[in-house]
């Protein structure tokens, strides 16, 4: 039997454990995490499997259906986990987290996961399964991707506007393979919210009991003409993991006024260069996984923003340019970044984790004549690109 690692209650487990219902093996989840020195990757869910150690439930589901996952199948595992999990997180997490959000923030969200949406819904007008007639693992990679949203903001005013999509994701739930996993999965009828969660789980329990202690007749007599609204419980105040870190001799902020207010080429670029503290500063290289499901350069633009709005607690401390390559069905996105410290700085905070793992990171040797070209091409939007059509750029700054 495969064991599975992972939190049986994530829907990236639950991927993996239906594609084995779909190939009919025997798989189990053995625990939350793999045992110590396991995984050649360090991520779940993974699987072991006789032999076969594998992490990511696209790489599981791929070892699990053998020829049946084919690349019309993996394209839409591809379209699952790198264009829907991040759109629905970035909405989701945020509004039932236990802290206080940037509501205008999360408006973006919702509204950029939306659009995505109604794109699904066009697509799913006359289709009941993704890949021929029947259920295969494309339709559990879409399905489970959407199943958070449908469990906490997708109410029923917009199930009714995402009328295919609603139809399509009770479709695939109900199916034996994915209910045996699921169970019964119940839809949201309004949208989650910070204040309710939280007050059910950490004020609700503990005011319930104190009125119990509370005699009728001296509640009534005690009683105020007004009652005060329960204070809510304080945010956890955001600690930024790069304070941690020596500040090294370069000025972030005197870097990003001078790349904002001076010509990039003549002022900018040689400042960057000749105050670049490289032992306490890494510059780092992204390339997006994923260029085949980019679609309009509208939408591909639209990526970037979302990325750079989930990263907002990232700006202190770092700088970047993404550049958007190519045309509409026929485009790459790649960036170049700077921010203090060595190591990749995504994995520190659960904030900045939505969009990383969708990009290729890349270390640059700041002395290396290769990496000085693409960094000033890079900041200046001018350059050969080697051979890539420069379409436009947005800065994280």
């Amino acid at each position: 039997m495969a064991k599975i690692y992972g939190n049986a209650a994530s829907f990236r487990t639950q991927k993996a454990l239906v594609a084995a219902k779909l190939a009919g093996k025997e798989a189990q989840v053995a625990g939350a995490a793999a045992p110590a020195g396991k995984l050649t990757l360090n991520f779940l869910p993974a699987v072991e499997d006789g032999k076969t150690v594998l992490a990511g439930e696209d790489a599981i589901a791929a070892h699990f259906l053998g020829s049946a996952y084919t690349p019309e199948v993996a394209q839409y595992a591809v379209y699952a986990t790198s264009i829907l999990t991040p759109a629905v997180l970035a909405y989701v997490l945020p509004s039932v987290s236990a802290a206080k959000v940037d509501i205008s923030a999360v408006d973006v969200a919702r509204k950029e996961l939306i659009a995505k949406l109604h794109q699904l819904n066009d697509a799913l007008v006359s289709k009941t399964f993704l890949v021929a007639e029947r259920l295969s693992y494309a339709d559990v990679a879409v399905a489970l991707s959407l199943l958070p949203a449908f469990q906490n903001v997708l109410a029923t005013k917009e199930q009714e506007q995402l009328v295919n999509v609603t139809r399509y994701f009770k479709t695939i739930v109900n199916q034996a393979a994915v209910k045996a996993v699921l169970g019964e999965v119940t839809l949201a009828t309004e949208v989650a919210k910070y204040n309710d969660a939280v007050h059910k789980k950490l004020v609700g329990a503990a005011a319930s009991k104190k009125e119990e202690k509370k005699p009728a007749a001296k509640k009534e007599e005690k009683k105020p003409a007004a009652q005060e609204p329960a204070e809510e419980p304080a945010a956890p105040k955001f600690v930024d993991p790069l304070n941690a870190l020596p500040a090294g001799t370069f000025d972030m902020d005197s870097w990003k006024r001078v790349y904002s207010n001076e010509d990039t080429i003549t002022k900018a670029i040689p400042y960057f260069w000749e105050n670049l503290d490289t032992e306490h500063y890494s510059i780092w290289y992204s390339e997006y996984k994923y260029p085949k499901e980019l679609a309009l350069t509208f939408m591909s633009c639209n990526l970037i923003t979302g990325m750079f709005q989930r990263l907002e607690k990232l700006k202190k401390h770092a700088f970047g340019n993404v550049l958007l390559f190519g045309t509409d069905n026929d485009s790459t996105i790649s960036g170049v970044w700077v921010w203090r410290g060595q190591e990749l700085v995504f994995p520190l905070c659960p904030d900045w984790q939505v969009d990383y793992e969708s990009y290729d990171w890349k270390k640059l040797d700041p002395k290396d004549e290769a990496t000085k070209k693409l960094v000033n091409e890079y900041w200046a939007w001018e350059g050969d690109f080697d051979g890539k059509k420069f379409n436009q750029g947005k800065t994280f700054k």
